[in-house]
């Protein structure tokens, strides 16, 4: 069997080259808390150890002990120093490695319907479509990224979101010129917009996460910060709409465990520039420091090891964990996660909820039992079953001092970025049987009067429905977008307006000219709104 000669000077070279291009691909940090480090570096350095030990001019020769001790330890490290840090032996660690202050509801303001966002992320994403496709000059060339994070903008709430390369023949053919626009949709009325960077005296975006090679927004960053661990970057607008990445930076316990945040970058895409901020001097526009999935695992372990891993186990005494998903609040100009908090058990109630400050880590429990998000949701399809509409995902509001959900109503359809928005829904948080629904162009202000009604609480904005009992005449039955509405006069001409529900649905169905009802409705100018019907 011939003998295997290959140059070591040669072979080296080889591995510096393969070694550069996996580099420049894979990107990993240089800092040992990171299982990137790891998963790059073991392999990386067990080649080399087989190039510098096993290559001689008598052939390819069996490694030596030492060596093979060695590259079992490197292989063995990174495992053993993950598994030290895994919650079974510091459970207390992870129980507080997010400081939470129980707190009382009234904590969150009365409900601003200028700064809640009850537009969705797919009705979002499809507006932001919608607004895309009439740029007829740029729908070939770019695509609208997915993005669409939730910030505080000019004292209301958006979702922004980039435009970004559609492939890499537009990268080409663009990436001298760069991305000339990002989007903004209005979370409080579905108002979209292209903002075109020009139109503010800027000049396009270069370091984009769509963008390749050295411009590349990930390649930059790591070549300009080697030894930081990243997450995924967010893009957000300053107040003066600059858009900017902000990239989060990250620690581990020893080796990948119990993540934490340790500051932030703040990259100019247009220029490259950028700036690394600890916590305590984040700029106080930026709204997303702390991601929501990090948010949620953090909220996870301090609900289920305060008293340790194995009661999170078995017994599960006190053990509380998040609810099925979270949303958005805006408070005092920042971006607050909530979510529900629910029994180990995961029953249909909630104990409470957890609000949390995406910029700051400021963390609110605000015990108040009642119905979880799903329940809520369930509760106000039923009131509109009748149409088939799906609600969305709530969002926690104050009406009067109460904890509501407040939530969307759209037309059931297979691509839910193609739902069109119909109603919006309120249901008492601590008693879902009490719903209340509008048609949209009814709007949120008419919602909120109907839910206080129904709560039978005190209020400066406390409902008044007149009682009259009228002649019905000039009926008529109007099909606006899958609803019903019907409007009638009474005997002196006044008009009125009622929402079909299945509630009144055998008296709506059989109603006709010159009968006598009863009805409760809010006095208003115009068209009245009929609340109840007998």
């Amino acid at each position: 069997m011939p003998v295997i000669r290959i140059s070591k000077v040669k072979a080296l070279i080889v591995y510096v080259i393969v070694l550069a291009i996996a580099y420049y691909l894979m990107l990993p940090p240089l800092n040992w808390h990171s299982p990137a480090f790891w998963s790059f570096f073991t392999p990386a350095i067990l080649i080399l150890l087989v190039i510098l030990t096993m290559f001689s001019s008598q052939g390819v020769q069996a490694p030596k002990k030492p060596v093979v001790i060695f590259g079992l330890v490197l292989i063995l490290a990174p495992s053993l120093l993950g598994i030290m840090g895994i919650r079974l032996f510091h459970s207390n660690e992870y129980a507080n490695r997010i400081n939470v202050e129980t707190t009382e509801f009234n904590t969150i303001g009365e409900v601003d319907f200028t700064k809640t966002a009850i537009i969705d992320r797919d009705t979002t994403e499809a507006l932001g479509d919608r607004v895309m496709g009439q740029m007829s000059d740029w729908v070939s060339q770019f695509e609208v990224s997915d993005e669409y994070t939730q910030i505080s903008y000019k004292d209301s709430v958006y979702r922004v979101t980039p435009l970004e390369y559609a492939d890499f023949f537009k990268w080409w053919a663009n990436k001298s010129e760069g991305i000339p626009a990002y989007i903004t949709v209005d979370s409080t009325d579905g108002t979209a917009k292209l903002v075109r960077l020009k139109d503010m005296g800027l000049d396009n975006m270069k370091y984009v996460p769509s963008s390749l090679f050295n411009k590349n927004l990930m390649r930059h960053l790591r070549f300009q910060y080697p030894m930081e661990i990243f997450g995924s970057p967010s893009f957000e607008i300053d107040e003066k709409g600059h858009p900017w990445y902000v990239c989060s930076t990250y620690s581990y316990k020893l080796v990948g465990n119990k993540k934490y945040v340790t500051g932030a970058i703040f990259m100019d895409p247009i220029t490259g520039e950028s700036t690394k901020y600890d916590l305590k001097s984040v700029p106080k526009w930026a709204d997303r420091i702390f991601p929501e999935a990090l948010v949620i695992e953090e909220i996870d372990d301090y609900g289920s090891l305060q008293k340790g891993f194995i009661n999170s186990i078995i017994g599960q005494k006190g053990v509380i964990k998040s609810s099925s998903g979270y949303n958005y609040i805006e408070k005092d100009g920042d971006i607050w996660l909530y979510t529900g908090v629910t029994s180990a058990n995961s029953d249909s109630s909630n104990l409470g909820f957890i609000l949390v400050n995406l910029r700051t880590h400021e963390a609110l429990r605000i015990d108040a039992p009642g119905a979880n998000e799903t329940s809520a949701m369930k509760s106000a399809e039923d009131e509109v079953q009748n149409y088939g509409y799906k609600a969305t995902f709530p969002v926690l509001v104050n009406v009067n001092g109460q904890p509501t959900y407040l939530m969307s109503l759209r037309a059931d359809t297979s691509n839910s970025s193609q739902s069109v928005l119909k109603m919006y829904a309120m249901v008492d948080a601590t008693d879902y049987q009490k719903v209340a629904t509008v048609s949209v162009d009814q709007g949120l202000n008419v919602l909120k009067k109907e839910m206080i009604a129904l709560q039978g609480v005190t209020s400066s904005d406390e409902v008044v429905y007149e009682k009259k009992e009228i002649t019905v005449s000039n009926l008529n039955k109007v099909f606006v977008e899958g609803n019903t509405i019907y409007y009638f006069e009474d005997q002196d001409g006044k008009k009125y307006r009622m929402d079909f529900t299945t509630k009144y649905e055998e008296q709506l169905a059989f109603l006709k000219n010159g009968d006598t009802v009863s009805i409760e409705y809010l006095e208003s100018e115009g068209v009245q709104l009929v609340h109840s019907f007998e």
